[in-house]
């Protein structure tokens, strides 16, 4: 197993943290016919500061994981943060 310098799990925390906030706000403030777009969007730009965030290490091992699970974890919270969205609203 990689230890948690390899793996950079402080950026893929702030990765996740920017997420959760798009998606609380999207969740919050867009009405539901227009949600599915924004939830895209909210993705989309997690996605892209993932890469700002892993490229800044300028470490090759094991980039393609790393992208991939911080990926992963933000589309699982954007999800879970729509679905109690949902349930509560």
């Amino acid at each position: 197993m990689p230890d948690v310098q390899s793996w950079h799990l402080p950026r893929m925390i702030i990765a996740w943290a920017v997420a959760a906030l798009i998606g609380t706000l999207v969740t919050l403030l867009v009405p539901q016919e227009g949600r599915f777009a924004w939830l895209a969007f909210a993705v989309g730009a997690s996605t892209l500061v993932t890469f700002a965030l892993q490229l800044g290490t300028a470490q090759r091992e094991g980039f393609i994981t790393r992208v991939s699970f911080s990926v992963a974890g933000s589309v699982v919270l954007i999800a879970v943060i729509d679905v109690i969205g949902m349930l509560l609203g």
